[in-house]
């Protein structure tokens, strides 16, 4: 009896053998697809979790956990669920209470250098990097934020080379808020201009984030287009997403009603 080229049965004591390798095969084989199948099963379990209109710190937590329990029990591809994992970190420290929000950062920067290492050419990588880096120069004050800005810039501009359209224009939307917020030169990278260029980029790419909208219309309304500016900001109360999570598509249009309420009054 050939099995495979390389393995025959010849005497009783090898089909003894050859009986319990075929056993052990066909138990690999039917085992295989449903333990592949209940794996996918329980990542978009998670995946939901993680993505609820409900999520707060407790769930996303919950999430956390259950990302890093799955990486540890995982052999490959490992690239899915660090990219989840470097995500769900910088979440984390955006929901965390403020002596906690450094913790997650540090710790989704280490899983974004890991993604970066598993899969190199991808846009995951340096941009949850970017990311993270950005929530640590945020918890670092202005001396670190200085520090960090250089790298932060490079990953980003990365990411859009490599895909602009990632994560609702990403990358489009943190280098136009970058350059809306930090001083101009010769004391920073401040370039209204350059903002304006980035978050109009993101708001055409990803129409239903609320955020690419309501800093565009910010850029706008400091460059005095206020009928520009107002135009975004009434897309920010009709879109249906936001930048970091669910709650703060609501954040989002109390600030552009805002707004608006104090163009009027002028």
């Amino acid at each position: 009896m050939t099995l495979y080229p390389f393995f025959t049965c010849n005497n009783l004591k090898t089909k003894f053998g050859c009986r319990l390798l075929l056993l052990a095969l066909l138990i690999l084989t039917l085992a295989g697809p449903a333990v592949g199948a209940a794996a996918d099963a329980q990542l978009a379990e998670v995946d939901r979790l993680f993505s609820s209109p409900g999520l707060d710190l407790a769930r996303a937590q919950k999430a956390l956990a259950a990302y890093e329990g799955m990486l540890a029990a995982s052999q490959s591809p490992r690239a899915p669920l660090l990219m989840r994992l470097a995500q769900a970190c910088f979440v984390l420290g955006d929901l965390a209470p403020q002596d906690q929000r450094r913790g997650y950062y540090e710790k989704g920067l280490k899983y974004a250098e890991q993604l970066l290492k598993e899969k190199p050419a991808g846009v995951e990588g340096p941009y949850w990097q970017a990311l993270n880096l950005c929530g640590l120069a945020d918890t670092g004050g202005k001396l670190q934020g200085r520090k960090l800005l250089p790298r932060i810039l490079e990953e980003l501009k990365r990411a859009v080379a490599l895909d602009e359209t990632y994560d609702q224009a990403g990358a489009h939307r943190v280098l136009g808020r970058i350059y809306y917020q930090a001083p101009r030169p010769p004391f920073s990278v401040g370039d209204l201009q350059k903002s304006l260029e980035h978050l109009s980029a993101a708001a055409r790419l990803a129409p239903e984030n609320s955020t690419n909208h309501l800093y565009l219309a910010q850029t706008l309304l400091r460059l005095k287009q206020p009928a520009q500016a107002r135009q975004e900001l009434e897309r920010v109360i009709s879109a249906t997403k936001h930048a970091i999570h669910p709650q703060g598509l609501e954040d989002d249009r109390r600030e552009a009603r805002r707004l608006l309420a104090e163009m009027e009054g002028k």
